[in-house]
């Protein structure tokens, strides 16, 4: 059986989780989202069924008070 395809932001270390220890804990693979094919897109688990993710507050977009 395949794994189930994990869409992801990269570069993984970007977030505050260990990226690659979920997705071997969840059976996922992990694949660039902005990377991803069509495929890859339509086999990928839902945003509710896949780990949530925390960046890392020095990669957060900036706010746009911050911004100001």
């Amino acid at each position: 059986m395949s794994k189930k395809i994990w869409l992801v932001e990269h570069p993984t270390f970007r977030y505050v989780e260990d990226v690659k220890a979920l997705a071997r804990k969840g059976g996922l693979r992990i694949i660039d989202a902005e990377r991803a094919s069509n495929a890859e897109r339509e086999a990928a688990v839902t945003a509710a069924e896949a780990p949530r993710l925390t960046l890392r507050p020095e990669f957060a977009p900036a706010s746009k008070a911050a911004k100001q």
